[in-house]
């Protein structure tokens, strides 16, 4: 399948009608469409999306639901669609020709799309032309259905329109529900889907026959409970409905509220009733920690005539040392002159007994020898005067002093001061503020726009509460629907079925157990391609040889989930991977997808090389975008997104260049260029 033309008229900054024409070629399947930030690149992709699904975008991606909720609903959304400039139109349109596609039964060859919003009905409508006419299979499934089964199930486009800046998204799925919703499009993608849908229609068949073939007594009890079912469901809609309903109401109040916010702002009064009692919340917090602040401050002032007295200080710290030392170096006297006089006493007993010296030399020498030791450890006891005599206990708390004044007294004092000081003038200003507030308080215009602002926040409140309520109401009903098919489900059994419906019943059963075979049977040779075609991609594109050793497709229920491992057999985190690592996981399980998937459909890829080195990106411009489809369209920015140098690696696969240029503001139209000379004529164009 090929897009031969795509033709906007007044959708967004597209002002009057503009046609892009692409005439495909099989060994340049590549397209570009390039321009400044703002010009339209990424409204380009959204009109194509719009045109195919309308209100159903939301199904395709999350981007659209969230700008869809954010207008207030789908028809607010779509009226901001019109270009700001052409106000006196009152409707815009976008149109898609294909070509090469194919329809069981009917030969064509183009279709042609054309979705038309309607700002008068506030509706869309759309029309499909199968080689210029009308056809009545078009006419007899719808034009979703037609889109669905023959051109691209919804579910899967977010494969063949995606931001590659923000396809990372795919590395970072953690809950479940973010998970089911993934799992829902890789079903859609790989074909399982459609058997599952086989398999449950052939299970509502049974259904009928049971209920069609019961007794009257059980047909009755059947058929109550069936009402009860369908009545509940309804309920269900209902409530979903409300919540829509209130949804749009919130967000129309919350603009309300923003607009009597900005009122009070202009006169002169910008705090609402709680944002004055926040501030006042802060007022007192601000007056506690600078009552903490002082308090410290006031520990340190104690100090601070020891740090004025610094060198006298310093003077009193050696005292102190010298004192230490001496009281643990000083001997008592009387303990000395006796240790000397049983030195002698030994010596004179022992060593000199033998000795051959008269009696005389004997004793002058002893005595000599106890003189000496007694002057000697006497001296020990000489130094210093003692002025202070600090018992263990002063002497560790003046220490301390010491310590926290050459230390951290200092710095702590600074860091103190400077923390008071960014006190006073946060509360100086929470002060002024509070000032100002209650002084306009007296004023009958501002009380008025508070007033009105308080009943429309109530509002807001009252829709919140509204539906919390009914997201519980609806979480009773599903599970009272959950019950009564329990019943049904085991009336069913009871109920004997005629001879005309058993044989389509056991038959209808038979295809069912066949289904559940085929479908365990397709999951698995599924998860073996698609793992295998993963771990070729990664190592395809990744510059890290052999980085994935195995890539691990977890199919569990409902759930499918993608591992990583290393050599060592280690899980590797997707959250550990870099940005431009995420952006090629998500790059390889998009291209094994689309190769399994067998989706002939072109490829729009916004924002085509962001996150990527220069080694990633040209892997991902000479291996990926050229064989990814038959047809690739890229919407780079020059220079930033897309070099010079990278462009000609891709050159010789481009079929077609186009530079969108912007008039004026609210103005963008395509200007065909050659491909060689787009770097130059995009230049040309800026400078």
């Amino acid at each position: 399948m090929i897009i031969k033309k795509v033709q906007l008229e007044d959708f967004r900054i597209y002002k009057g009608q503009n046609e892009l024409e692409f005439f495909p070629h099989p060994e340049k399947n590549v397209f570009v469409i390039s321009g400044e930030n703002g010009f339209g690149k990424t409204t380009f992709l959204t009109a194509l999306v719009w045109c195919l699904y309308g209100k159903l975008i939301v199904d395709v991606d999350e981007k659209y639901k969230r700008e869809i909720y954010e207008a207030g609903g789908y028809k607010k959304y779509a009226a901001n669609n019109l270009n700001r400039s052409a106000n006196e139109v009152k409707k815009y349109s976008v149109s898609i020709t294909l070509s090469e596609i194919f329809i069981p039964s009917i030969p064509c060859q183009e279709v042609r799309i054309t979705r038309v919003f309607d700002l008068e009905k506030k509706e869309d409508h759309v029309e499909i032309l199968v080689d210029g006419s009308p056809n009545e299979l078009t006419k007899e499934v719808g034009s979703e259905i037609f889109i669905h089964d023959f051109i691209l199930p919804k579910e899967v486009a977010k494969f063949f329109f995606f931001d590659a800046e923000k396809i990372v998204s795919l590395a970072e799925m953690k809950s479940i529900e973010d998970k089911q919703k993934l799992s829902k499009a890789y079903s859609e993608v790989l074909g399982i889907k459609k058997y599952v849908d086989l398999k449950n229609n052939l299970e509502d068949l049974r259904l009928r026959f049971t209920r069609d073939s019961a007794t009257k007594k059980d047909r009755d009890r059947f058929e109550v409970l069936q009402k009860d079912i369908y009545k509940l469901q309804g309920l269900v809609e209902f409530n979903e409905e409300q919540i829509a309903n209130l949804l749009e109401e919130k967000e129309t109040k919350r603009r309300q509220s923003e607009q009597y916010q900005e009122k009070l702002i202009r006169e002169g009064n910008s705090l609402s009733v709680e944002e004055l009692i926040d501030i006042k919340k802060l007022r007192d917090s601000l007056s506690e920690e600078g009552k903490r602040i002082r308090s410290k401050l006031k520990e340190l002032l104690e100090l601070a005539p020891f740090a004025i007295a610094g060198t006298k200080l310093k003077q009193t710290q050696a005292q102190v040392l010298n004192e230490s030392l001496n009281s643990v170096n000083r001997i008592d006297p009387i303990s000395i002159k006796e240790k000397s006089e049983n030195i002698i006493l030994k010596l004179s007993e022992n060593e000199l007994k033998n000795i051959d010296v008269n009696t005389e030399s004997k004793s002058k020498f002893l005595d000599a020898l106890s003189q000496y030791i007694v002057s000697e450890f006497s001296a020990k006891n000489e130094g210093h005067k003692v002025l202070l005599e600090f018992n263990d206990s002063e002497h560790n708390e003046f220490m301390a002093i010491w310590e926290n004044l050459r230390h951290s007294y200092s710095n702590l004092f600074k860091e103190l001061i400077k923390a008071d000081k960014s006190n006073k003038v946060a509360y100086n200003k929470v002060i002024r503020k509070i000032s100002n507030a209650e002084s306009k308080e007296n004023d009958l215009l501002v009380q008025e726009i508070r007033r009105e602002k308080t009943i429309v926040d109530k509002r807001i409140s009252e829709i919140d509460k509204k539906t919390a309520e009914l997201n519980q109401d609806i979480g009773g009903l599903q599970k009272e629907v959950g019950v009564l098919s329990r019943q049904v489900s085991e009336l069913s059994k009871k109920i004997q079925l005629d001879e005309s419906d058993k044989q389509k019943d056991k038959k209808a059963q038979k295809l069912i157990d066949y289904l559940d075979d085929f479908i365990c049977k397709l999951k698995a040779d599924k998860k073996e391609t698609l793992e295998r075609r993963i771990k070729k991609e990664l190592n395809r594109l990744m510059h890290k040889v052999d980085f994935i050793d195995q890539v691990e497709v977890d199919i569990d229920g409902e759930i499918i989930d993608i591992n990583l491992y290393d050599s060592v057999g280690e899980l590797i985190l997707k959250e550990s991977l870099s940005k431009g690592e995420q952006q090629l996981y998500a790059t390889s399980i998009l291209k094994a997808l689309v190769d399994e998937s067998n989706v002939k459909f072109p490829i729009f890829i916004d924002s085509p090389l962001q996150k990527f080195d220069k080694r990633h990106s040209k892997n991902i411009i000479t291996d990926f975008y050229p064989n990814i489809s038959e047809q690739v369209v890229l919407f780079p920015l020059l220079e930033k997104e897309l070099s010079i140098e990278e462009y000609q690696e891709l050159l010789p696969n481009i079929n077609s260049a186009f530079l969108i240029k912007n008039k004026n503001h609210d103005s963008s139209e395509f200007q065909k260029v050659l491909p060689h000379k787009l770097f130059e004529t995009y230049n040309e164009h800026v400078y």
